[in-house]
């Protein structure tokens, strides 16, 4: 018997959704994103081949004057160093981070991709802070690795904001993240609770289930939290079993040639989830190819704001649901912004920003009011 799925009315995609942020006015990517496409698809930040862009010119300084900061301080710059932008939720960062800060007046963002290694990301580093920009915003590779050069960093007075929690004990002046396990358990929840009304449906008391996983790659930091999170979901009920687990390297392409593999090595299964919604596409492909889609639940990661991203796939009924990944960039803004103009807030060491789980019962009302909550500063 197949999952039960909504047919969900056809929207207009212009529909702004606000974040409940900590105050009106602050940024939030979620509402900006959506804004901007509405107005100008184009003003969506491009990345380049070059690992280093620049994504707004220089204000002159009478403007930056305007925003209220310390005569003396006149640094307007802030830089973002991503791990590896070809992941969508990092590549959806830069570009989301690349607007918020076009709004700033006075500010602009240069953003760099140190495409997977960490040699590379500890010299771009080095590049930012010898630029002496007002802040840095990091998502590591390998954080005890750049905690020297965080330190350096503040004795230059820079602000330096972690996108990870590993960096808690790291000299940053605060932290933001989205605990990755707490990602993956969220998404095995979400596929017992589909094996537990297929069970219903065939009146069956065992709750039992073959699922398919599906990684960005094979091995990294944030892959590997999910994975347990996710198995340590599954590990809840006897009869639910891990029975394919295959890197798809964040791609559409890939996530249908792993999921027809699967096909082809377990021949059914009853879910298969997927750590970016990119993946879960192509999953789904799959799935419609063999015959198979109305009797898979199929689940997704990121949950980006946009046009067939994962908040509009759930809501045309293309995946069954999708776990929201907090942006992260918007409130590391907020704290920045905060610290230049009010000399005396103090951030709290951490913020946490829970991710949140979007299926057809509730994918509307994140349309109205947004997905996941910012906290206030």
């Amino acid at each position: 018997m197949s999952f039960p799925s909504a047919t969900l009315a056809a929207l207009l995609f212009g529909t702004v959704f606000m974040t409940a942020c900590g105050r009106s006015g602050s940024p939030d990517i979620e509402s900006t994103i959506v804004a901007l496409e509405k107005e100008n698809q184009k003003k969506i930040a491009k990345p380049e081949s070059s690992p280093v862009e620049k994504t707004a010119p220089v204000t002159p300084k009478g403007l930056l004057a305007a925003t209220g900061l310390a005569a003396k301080d006149e640094r307007a710059e802030i830089i973002l160093l991503l791990p590896d932008a070809r992941i969508p939720m990092q590549d959806f960062q830069r570009n989301g981070l690349a607007m918020l800060v076009g709004r700033q007046a006075g500010y602009h963002l240069t953003s760099s991709d140190a495409a997977g290694s960490g040699a590379q990301q500890i010299e771009q580093f080095r590049q930012a802070i010898a630029a002496k920009p007002a802040a840095i915003i990091i998502s590591p590779i390998d954080p005890p690795a750049v905690a020297a050069l965080i330190v350096e960093a503040q004795t230059h007075g820079i602000t330096v904001i972690g996108l990870d929690k590993r960096m808690l004990n790291e000299g940053c002046a605060s932290i933001v993240f989205s605990d990755q396990r707490r990602v993956g358990r969220m998404a095995a929840d979400a596929v017992v609770e589909a094996l537990k009304r297929k069970a219903a449906e065939d009146n069956r008391a065992e709750i039992a289930g073959r699922v398919v996983q599906l990684r960005g790659v094979a091995d990294s930091y944030s892959t590997n939290e999910i994975a347990e999170g996710f198995a340590e979901g599954l590990r809840t009920q006897s009869g639910v079993i891990l029975v394919h687990d295959a890197p798809a390297d964040w791609t559409t392409e890939n996530g249908t040639k792993r999921t027809a593999e699967a096909f082809s090595l377990q021949k059914n299964f009853d879910a298969i989830y997927a750590h970016s919604d990119a993946i879960a596409v192509g999953a789904a492909k799959a799935a419609e190819t063999a015959g198979q889609r109305e009797n898979i639940f199929i689940i997704g990661t990121d949950g980006l704001s946009g046009q067939k991203r994962g908040l509009d796939l759930v809501r045309q009924a293309e995946l069954d649901a999708t776990v929201v990944q907090p942006a992260l960039v918007d409130l590391a803004l907020q704290i920045i912004m905060k610290l230049r103009t009010d000399k005396t807030f103090k951030p709290q060491p951490s913020y946490e920003i829970l991710p949140v789980l979007i299926m057809p019962r509730n994918v509307e009302q994140s349309f109205i009011s947004g997905t996941y909550t910012l906290p206030q500063l």
